[in-house]
């Protein structure tokens, strides 16, 4: 799921990565991470508390590195205190997923100069289809009015409060299905338990108080 954050930050034009506001990607990486151990299994969210059920590598370097910290530290239990924990290790998820999804040869990475100091770094798509796949699993996630697997649903948690939706479906389409996108981003326990600790992490950004231990 970190590789679907990026490429739904990625513009498919400028090869650019976009951010509808403050944090937005950065948010949704470390809540894909979650959601990454989750699927595998590695992972399970009570009402309160996060719960390690198997150590075990998953095959993933990044979701082995965050499984092997969160096993150190048992004095972090809530979604709320590992996604904060994560976000300000400062881990460089968007990059592990960017050179990931280079060497598959999805994206290409280019490196230029600006007013021959400044390093600008873009990633143009060579192959559009697993961009074009994530955006039409989202849309048809919130358009239509069957039930998304988890991985969809789990997918539009994250999406939602960090504003990657825009970049999916129009204002007037979100507009229209906001109760829809609300009742998928409570379907699932882990799905809420993220996406209300990423809104409490931005509020608290914002409002300049000292972060969670």
């Amino acid at each position: 799921m970190l590789e679907e954050v990026v490429l739904l930050a990625v513009d498919e034009t400028s090869g650019g990565l976009r951010s509808p506001r403050e944090f937005g990607t950065a948010y949704a990486l470390v809540g894909a991470v979650f959601f990454d151990l989750a699927l595998a299994r590695r992972i399970d969210t009570g009402t309160e508390a996060i719960h390690i059920v198997d150590r075990s590598p998953t095959g993933s370097a990044t979701a082995d590195r965050v499984l092997a910290a969160m096993a150190q530290r048992g004095d972090l239990t809530s979604v709320r205190q590992w996604i904060d924990e994560i976000f300000h290790r400062r881990d460089d998820l968007e990059g592990e997923a960017l050179s990931s999804l280079t060497r598959q040869g999805i994206l290409r990475h280019e490196k230029s100069k600006r007013l021959w100091i400044i390093d600008v770094e873009r990633f143009p798509l060579v192959d559009n289809r697993p961009q074009q796949d994530v955006r039409l699993r989202l849309a048809e996630a919130i358009l239509s009015d069957t039930i998304p697997d988890t991985r969809d649903i789990m997918l539009v948690s994250i999406a939602e409060p960090c504003g990657l939706l825009g970049y999916v479906l129009t204002d007037a389409q979100l507009a229209a299905r906001r109760a829809r996108i609300q009742r998928l981003c409570n379907l699932e326990t882990i799905s809420r338990k993220v996406a209300d600790a990423i809104n409490s992490l931005d509020a608290t950004l914002h409002q300049g108080i000292p972060r969670m231990m």
